[in-house]
């Protein structure tokens, strides 16, 4: 994962894996869809350090059983930045 200059605010992801057993397929695949906006709300106004292309482990998130996308997407967004500053699953 590798964060480019300030000035452009982007952040490269060669990978993401996500493994969501256990929500409805048509939840998990709106989620994922959603989830390039979330994580940039999620984002905005927070320093992200330019990393080495690394494995980062953004851990486990607990959620409803049958949550909505949107949440799901929120969530997810919500632990990839706190990983990306530094803060522990």
């Amino acid at each position: 994962m590798t964060a480019t200059s300030p000035r452009r605010r982007r952040l490269h992801i060669d990978a993401l894996e996500l493994d969501l057993r256990g929500i409805p397929p048509e939840t998990a695949e709106a989620a994922v869809r959603l989830l390039g906006p979330a994580l940039a709300k999620a984002l905005t106004g927070q320093p992200v350090q330019a990393l080495p292309a690394e494995h980062l482990d953004a851990g486990e998130l607990a959620s409803p059983a049958a949550p909505s996308a949107h949440a799901l997407a929120a969530g997810i967004a919500q632990r990839i930045a706190g990983s990306l500053r530094g803060e522990r699953p």
